[in-house]
């Protein structure tokens, strides 16, 4: 009788451990996905801020001088030369107190950029030559960007800094006279200003992550 009694103890006991096996097994496949969950969202989360981090730590900048001297050239109707950029192809912006030398892309609406090859040039009747708002959109920031959006640091820039704009064989040179933040309703933005007869407005989403405003730059020729 006993040894009937040891060999079902023994049973149970096996069956007990195959029972706490098993369990063992799916309680580590939902922690192993859990865990891959919970990375994924975390990277998801802070993946619009690595742009940032990278920007407080390297502060990328261009030099404005062979920009400055070009526009000078500009003025005086004669034929740039070369610039560091000219191995970019098109007409390009360039912010040099965020480093950015961006392509200006013609197109119907800011979709033509793409995955971020650019920023859209949506006033395709207005360019630097002509008197009127020059005004250029760009994304502020894209996963699938290497280092967020051209505009993901537009709000760095202060009033003063110098913007250049490449155009054909042309270097012009803004400087930024305000910055605000607009509802996407202010399509305003986009209007000349008689008080700034070549004005160039930039604008992008605002703030990270949300298109509840625009951030929107704007600079005068000079």
């Amino acid at each position: 009788m006993k040894k009937k009694l040891k060999i079902t103890q023994r049973k149970s006991i096996k069956k007990d451990i195959v029972k706490w096996r098993t369990r063992s097994r799916k309680t580590k496949i939902i922690l192993i996905l859990l865990t891959v969950v919970a990375t994924a969202s975390l990277v998801i989360i802070a993946l619009p801020y690595l742009p940032r981090l990278h920007y407080l730590i390297f502060r990328p900048k261009i030099n404005p001088a062979p920009y400055q001297q070009a526009a000078v050239v500009t003025k005086k109707k004669e034929i740039v030369a070369p610039l560091p950029e000219e191995v970019k192809k098109g007409n390009r912006l360039i912010l040099p107190q965020i480093g950015v030398n961006a392509q200006i892309i013609e197109g119907q609406n800011i979709y033509v950029i793409g995955k971020n090859q650019g920023v859209w040039h949506e006033t395709s009747n207005i360019d630097p030559t002509q008197t009127g708002n020059i005004v250029i959109a760009g994304h502020r920031f894209l996963y699938t960007a290497t280092n967020g959006g051209y505009f993901y640091n537009l709000p760095e820039l202060k009033v003063d800094d110098k913007i250049f704009i490449r155009w054909n064989s042309s270097v012009f040179e803004y400087q930024v006279y305000n910055t605000r933040t607009v509802l996407p309703t202010e399509v305003d933005i986009k209007d000349p200003d008689p008080q700034v007869p070549k004005k160039l407005t930039m604008y992008t989403c605002y703030p990270l992550g949300s298109t509840a405003k625009r951030f929107v730059v704007e600079a005068k020729q000079l």
